[in-house]
């Protein structure tokens, strides 16, 4: 199993060849990287996030692939997490032609998957009142599969054309602004919207658990044709906060690195070497209470020994 992090989700802005440096001296297979306007300038650049996708697309990523080749470090992903389904027409085409932009800089490197929110026309709640059935007139489901229908449809053709795969990340909140992907009814939904191979989803257990989805594992079963990329996060639930607020609350639940929540990671990676996956799972270092680079590190070598060992060879 091939483990990495998420290049600025809890760790320090470094400028992309002294980061790769400090991956390869903490033993990180893989990368994922994040771009795009969605991320800051680091180190004075004049792109915003970790790669400069239009000199990429405009020059070739040879520099770019070379660079991490000379680290021993594999670029799993690029990352631009952008809400492609906002509301907002104009801010929504922008958003667009710099997606298409990022799935060509990911031709260029030979990068074959581009992680992202889906994203929401209604923000994170947009179910409708709970408690009141399918079909209440509060539900925005519809509306945000329309858009999603209209969004992806082409951005799959495009992506495909490219030979990348889009894989949604499964966060409920998407940055603030809500996200369609975060649950398999949804995903269902989603996939008989725009059945194109080049949409999946970029999984992440830490959500199933404070949204109280459970079977984690048989979650991943049933998913594994889509499953093309893996987030190693997890949460922990905090049941004094939670009984004197109940759901609706705030702070009843919190991310924890792998190794400090709720979550069987030998069953996870036990039950990813049974799908046969293949790629990465990269660290999203959310914890409050062990931020930075080394604590993911820490981890990594937490999930290296808690994933099966290799199986013996034949004599």
């Amino acid at each position: 199993m091939k483990l990495g992090i998420s290049s600025l989700v809890g760790i320090e802005p470094t400028p992309f060849p002294e980061l790769l440096g400090a991956l390869a001296g903490y033993g990180f297979d893989t990368i994922e990287v994040n771009v795009g306007p969605g991320y800051q300038p680091i180190g004075g650049a004049s792109f915003p996030g970790h790669l400069d996708l239009r000199a990429i697309v405009r020059d070739g990523g040879g520099e770019t692939r070379e660079l991490a080749a000379r680290h021993g470090i594999a670029i799993s992903a690029l990352a631009p997490m952008v809400n492609l389904l906002t509301a907002d027409l104009a801010l929504r085409a922008a958003r667009i032609a710099e997606f298409r932009l990022t799935l060509d800089a990911c031709a260029a490197l030979g990068v074959d998957t581009l992680v992202t929110f889906t994203g929401s026309a209604h923000g994170m709640h947009f179910w409708g009142l709970p408690g009141v059935g399918d079909g209440h007139p509060t539900s925005r489901v519809g509306e945000n599969l329309a858009i999603f229908r209209e969004v992806y449809t082409p951005l799959a053709d495009y992506a495909g054309e490219r030979g990348v795969r889009i894989a949604f990340e499964t966060a409920g909140r998407g940055g603030g602004e809500g996200n369609l992907a975060h649950a398999p009814e949804l995903w269902d939904l989603m996939f008989d919207a725009v059945p194109s191979p080049a949409l999946g989803l970029s999984f992440d257990p830490s959500h199933l658990v404070w949204l109280h989805i459970p079977d984690i594992p048989g979650v991943i079963r049933k998913y594994a044709a889509r499953i093309y990329h893996f987030d190693g996060k997890d949460a922990e639930i905090l049941p004094d906060r939670l009984a004197r607020q109940g759901i609706f609350g705030h702070g009843w639940w919190r991310y924890r690195l792998p190794g400090c929540g709720a979550i069987d990671w030998m069953a996870i990676t036990s039950t990813l070497e049974e799908i046969g996956y293949s790629g990465a799972i990269d660290i999203e270092n959310e914890d409050p209470l062990r931020p930075g680079l080394a604590a993911a590190a820490w981890s990594a070598d937490y999930l290296r020994r808690h994933c099966p060992p290799p199986l013996p060879t034949p004599r």
